[in-house]
């Protein structure tokens, strides 16, 4: 729904990112977008002439906490031993950032390879096209001409037997 969408980036492929600038706009996005749930939709390369559209989603880190100690999915955070001084709520934050910018570099690449196989599909099309048309313009070309050199050696011929006749 229209209503769910925060923020749209398009045009990003102008000029090829790296990781750094795609960590930038993640941070940027995580610092300025409340979510819950934060989904990303992109083309997935499938081969030179197939990309499937698909959706990654990154969880909030209290979203990843509750589902953790309601015994979800992603079972027990508490079985886990947290080295340093971090606690498991800056933990969670850094995996989730960490994982949401990896996500949409990821996203990235596979938007540009799909792009580049999509140019390199319709390149090589238009070149089997030119092929094509230019075979088809040289029979045209060597008929027509074929066809005035007919004429021109029966006119040549119609003289000569005017002439003996």
């Amino acid at each position: 729904l229209k209503k769910d969408i925060e923020l749209v980036m398009t045009e990003l492929q102008k000029n090829p990112l790296n990781y750094t600038q795609v960590s930038v706009m993640a941070d940027y996005i995580l610092k300025n977008v409340e979510f819950d749930a934060l989904r990303i939709v992109y083309s997935k390369f499938q081969s030179v002439v197939s990309f499937l559209p698909t959706v990654s989603t990154v969880l909030s880190p209290e979203v990843v906490e509750r589902e953790a100690e309601s015994g979800g999915k992603l079972g027990d955070l508490d079985l886990y031993e947290i080295e340093g001084a971090e606690t498991k709520a800056e933990v969670l934050q850094n995996l989730t950032e960490f994982q949401f910018s990896c996500m949409m570099y990821n996203a990235v690449l596979e938007n540009a390879t799909s792009e580049q196989g999509a140019r390199m599909s319709a390149m090589d099309s238009s070149s089997r096209n030119a092929v094509d048309m230019l075979d088809r313009l040289t029979l045209t070309y060597n008929r027509t001409r074929q066809a005035s050199i007919t004429t021109e050696l029966i006119e040549i011929i119609s003289g000569a037997s005017a002439l003996e006749g």
